[in-house]
């Protein structure tokens, strides 16, 4: 038995028009979304997946549009894992989807960790073009983007499958931008994925069978062919059980505390 399981950890609440999620759909229509990082336990080491947005200031600061409600102190990642019995302290290994500023907020809390990305995805945050500049906070606009406060412990990797630790497994999922990489766990259960932004919601891996859609895109990319054949490549994993995804905002995700149960 792998004893492998994934908590998924609500990083807080904000409003978003929902064509966000799904290109040229639901246009006008607001909803309210998480943002969501996930611990993974039962591995060799103590692993988290992104570090969701950052404190409320800066937020409003750079964000405005995000429209992002107060956190909790339990929504802060320090508090969502003191609920599940873990200190940033703990944390072996941060790995990074990607380095949009909603999921790098809060990577200067862990004081042991190695951060683990894909070169494509730091060469891209360090010069995107200049639709791209506020998603990344870029240099360009004379911020600080977060991730660099971590750069002496940040370790890079190429853009094809790499075991992390043992049943722990990072893939490409580009096309949200062009160095994602999904995180693949091991179970008992068999494959789950933690997703990141390839797979915002759910209704992205539901599509629209009445359309003759597998997917639907999100609304948010920098390759529309790649992001669907991430979509392809994870459902396959997933031996087509969307259960078995941890997508990056979807309110659904905390129906279960843990994946498997």
């Amino acid at each position: 038995m792998s004893n492998r399981f994934i908590i998924p950890l609500d990083m807080g609440d904000g409003a978003f028009d929902r064509s966000l999620f799904y290109l040229r759909r639901y246009i006008g229509q607001k909803d309210k979304a998480k943002s969501v990082t996930a611990y993974v336990g039962g591995a060799k080491k103590k692993i988290v997946v992104d570090s969701g947005p950052p404190d409320m200031e800066r937020s409003l600061k750079y964000h405005p549009y995000f429209k992002m409600d107060p956190r909790r102190p339990e929504q802060e990642l320090a508090g969502a894992l003191a609920k599940i019995g873990v200190k940033p302290e703990d944390i072996d290994i941060v790995i990074l989807t990607h380095l949009h500023w909603d999921h790098v907020g809060e990577v200067s809390i862990f004081p042991n960790a190695q951060f683990i990305v894909s070169q494509t995805e730091l060469h891209f945050a360090l010069d995107p073009p200049p639709c791209l500049h506020i998603s990344y906070e870029s240099p360009q606009l004379g911020i600080e983007p977060m991730y660099i406060r971590i750069m002496p412990r940040l370790k890079t990797i190429d853009m094809k499958e790499r075991e992390i630790v043992e049943g722990v497994r990072m893939i490409p999922t580009p096309g949200h931008t062009p160095g994602h990489m999904g995180v693949v766990v091991e179970t008992d259960n068999g494959p789950y994925v933690i997703a990141g932004d390839a797979v915002p919601q759910y209704g992205n891996l539901r599509g629209a069978p009445e359309e003759g859609l597998r997917f639907l895109m999100s609304g948010v990319y920098t390759d529309m062919v790649a992001m669907w054949k991430s979509m392809e490549l994870i459902d396959d994993i997933v031996d087509h059980d969307i259960n078995r995804v941890i997508p990056g905002h979807d309110n659904l995700v905390f129906q279960k505390p843990r994946y498997p149960k």
